[in-house]
């Protein structure tokens, strides 16, 4: 078995990826091309966006997942994780970790969590499009190490949820905000949402569903916390 194989395997367990159909899921990689990385230990197989795809799943740079299929490096370390464009991501070991997600007393230069728009009793989510970083409103707390981290009021309550950005292929079901790209602007929802192979369903608090395609959605904001205050 080569290094590679090992260490995908062994890497699954470590992100929390259950077996290679996962995996393809996660990655957009064919799963019989997956199954051929794993069964001849290269990545030759892959063209270059796919070798990105999978690193991204996999959670490593593109660059040191392509040497250790060189062999040019032995492995890479369960402790070391890598997300393109988003900072302050928790490990796994966090990501369930009430302490982590525990707000924090924000210092005078830090305003605290962007509370940058609303969610109607419809569970549709809308951003106050006048919001700027010096004069917008701010929940007076920080959540994590506060980066990919916003707020939206609930219209109906006048509490806020507190969202984290994430990764549109990581996410299966949970409350969230679903931004799906309509033809001319990206249009948001927030319930209880389920993603299924092509469709992304959101039940939201009204009892309503919406069924939105996958293809066009943009961004997700996965729930940390409904913050009163």
């Amino acid at each position: 078995m080569s290094r590679l194989t090992q260490w995908l395997d062994h890497r699954m367990e470590v992100v929390a990826i259950e077996n290679w159909k996962d995996l393809a899921d996660l990655s957009g990689v064919p799963l019989q091309t997956v199954r051929d990385v794993s069964t001849f230990g290269t990545l030759a197989m892959l063209s270059r966006s796919e070798r990105r795809f999978l690193a991204a799943a996999l959670r490593v740079p593109l660059g040191r997942l392509e040497k250790l299929g060189d062999g040019e490096i032995d492995w890479i370390d369960d402790d070391y994780f890598y997300d393109a464009g988003v900072r302050g991501r928790p490990r796994p070991s966090q990501e369930d970790d009430a302490s982590y997600w525990a707000p924090k007393e924000t210092m005078a230069e830090d305003r605290g969590t962007p509370l940058v728009g609303r969610i109607r009793a419809s569970g549709r989510a809308e951003p106050d499009e006048d919001w700027q970083e010096e004069w917008g409103r701010h929940i007076p707390k920080r959540f994590g190490k506060g980066h990919e981290v916003y707020a939206l009021q609930l219209e109906s309550s006048g509490d806020s949820v507190v969202l984290r950005n994430i990764p549109a292929w990581e996410f299966r079901e949970g409350q969230a905000a679903v931004y799906c790209w309509n033809g001319w602007e990206a249009e948001g929802w927030f319930g209880n949402v389920h993603l299924q192979a092509s469709k992304a369903r959101v039940i939201t608090a009204d009892g309503q569903r919406h069924d939105l395609d996958v293809v066009n959605v943009v961004r997700i904001g996965k729930l940390i916390v409904q913050w009163t205050g």
